[in-house]
């Protein structure tokens, strides 16, 4: 009787250790839940923290604007840099009847600490503080100046001084003023001719 007790305790050992067998993988190591998976372990750490190029330069440059004189709501505006000064007509409510648009250059592009004065009808220009048209030191600034200014400078015409304004208005401000060598029909000589009287401040 022992006998056969200690029969059914081995067969029943023997079958508990070959269903655990069983449970294991075929190297003979028990599979870990938690383990990482060969195709997760492919994906890079940063990919969720990449942002497209176009979130990244998102960000716009701010200036502000002071608007004066014949408009119904002077006041300083803040606005994106490479909007026109007509926008910031608009922003300050539009010309009162008495504005004289003619003497504005609507299509400027604005600047940081730009004064935009809107004159009336047969104000003197010596009162005016336009916005195109200004000089440092008696220098004509390249940066503000309408074809009217750019045409006091020596050696430079209408069609030069259109040259000038349509090349600023699509590339954005001179930074100095061999810049100007990038104007179509300006070249080293005519800037050697003319450098003492320009200037491109802000």
């Amino acid at each position: 009787m022992e006998r056969i007790l200690f029969i059914i305790i081995v067969v029943f050992i023997v079958s508990f250790i070959w269903i655990f067998i069983e449970k294991m993988d075929s190297d003979g190591h028990q599979e870990d839940p938690f383990a990482i998976t060969e195709n997760s372990a492919d994906i890079p750490a940063s990919a969720e923290l990449e942002e497209s190029p176009a979130r990244s330069e998102e960000t716009n440059t701010i200036v502000i604007v002071d608007v004066k004189g014949a408009v119904k709501k002077p006041g300083v505006f803040q606005m994106d840099a490479g909007q026109r000064v007509n926008e910031a007509i608009l922003l300050a409510g539009g010309f009162l009847d008495e504005a004289d648009p003619n003497r504005v250059n609507l299509a400027q592009t604005v600047q940081d600490e730009m004064v935009i004065y809107v004159p009336e009808f047969g104000e003197e220009d010596a009162a005016l503080e336009q916005v195109s048209v200004e000089k440092d030191d008696g220098k004509v600034n390249l940066n503000k100046a309408e074809s009217s200014e750019l045409e006091t400078i020596p050696g430079i015409g209408p069609s030069k001084a259109k040259a000038i304004i349509a090349f600023r208005e699509e590339n954005g401000d001179f930074n100095k003023i061999e810049d100007l060598t990038n104007v179509p029909g300006i070249g080293d000589k005519t800037l050697e001719s003319i450098k003492d009287y320009i200037s491109v401040s802000k």
